[in-house]
């Protein structure tokens, strides 16, 4: 991951303020549970002060996301620019394998536009929900706590699947140009090959989302149980925030497949970058 990190040295300014912007976004999409739930409580009684709030947070997740659209684009197509020219300038390698690796690096620039804004939501999800669901009951939080250790025990039984996957979908990959020159009878063996790795990916990925996806379903459905049976004098507005926090969690800790994904995919293409 040291051509990543030497990436993000080299853009540090642009880049931190892209994710200044997601981070301003999602602290404000985070509130809108508790802000939902509290303006329900407030209407029930006359009172508009929250839903006032629950309008003012929406406007701010959607000014902060508009200016981080405005700004990114032009670092991103920078960034992939100079990735692909150096490589051009220093690799002297086939005309086949420079248009697969050219294509791989946006690999890269999809790690820091995609991925990290995609990790800056989850972790903001994971911790920001964790503290209200605790704040509101501490047994709800105890039990979806442990619902972690289970979706990543279910990643970790696919990874060295899932890793082979990658490096054999690459390595075909780079051979897609060769085999449209050697003509037509080479040009469908090629996509015949892509296409079953393609499907065996896709069985591995299904595989592990239906994995965490029935761990998830399990830990919703006690969650409610275990927020009815242990809270006293229980309002609508608290339901709704605790059940969206909850789910929103479970669905944050669903990122680890992804996660583990999104490793093993920049570290190949890295190695065949350098």
């Amino acid at each position: 991951m040291s051509k990543l990190i030497e990436v993000f040295k080299q853009y540090q300014h642009q880049l931190t303020w892209i994710y200044v912007f997601m981070l301003l976004t999602e602290l404000s999409i985070l509130s809108t549970p508790f802000l939902l739930g509290k303006s329900i409580d407030g209407l029930i009684v006359g009172n508009w002060y929250w839903m006032v709030l629950l309008g003012v947070s929406y406007f701010v997740s959607n000014f902060f996301n508009y200016k981080r659209m405005v700004y990114d684009t032009k670092v991103y197509t920078k960034i992939y620019n100079n990735i692909a020219l150096k490589f051009l300038k220093k690799n002297d390698v086939d005309v086949s394998t420079k248009i697969a690796r050219t294509d791989m690096a946006h690999e890269i620039v999809n790690v820091l536009e995609g991925y990290v804004h995609y990790y800056i939501a989850t972790l903001v999800t994971i911790i920001g929900s964790l503290i209200f669901i605790f704040s509101e009951n501490w047994q709800v939080g105890v039990l979806v706590s442990t619902a972690s250790v289970f979706i990543i025990s279910a990643v970790f039984i696919l990874y060295k699947k899932i890793k082979q996957g990658i490096t054999i979908s690459n390595n075909h990959y780079e051979k897609k140009v060769k085999s449209i020159e050697g003509g037509y009878a080479s040009s469908e063996s090629f996509f015949r090959r892509r296409r079953k790795i393609e499907i065996c990916q896709s069985t591995i990925q299904g595989k592990n989302w239906f994995l965490v996806n029935s761990i998830k379903y399990v830990f919703l459905i006690l969650s409610i149980i275990l927020l009815i049976n242990t809270t006293k004098d229980i309002t609508i507005g608290s339901v709704i925030t605790v059940y969206s926090y909850v789910i929103n969690f479970l669905i944050a800790l669903m990122s680890a497949p992804v996660a583990i994904e999104m490793v093993l995919r920049i570290s190949d293409v890295m190695k065949r970058l350098d």
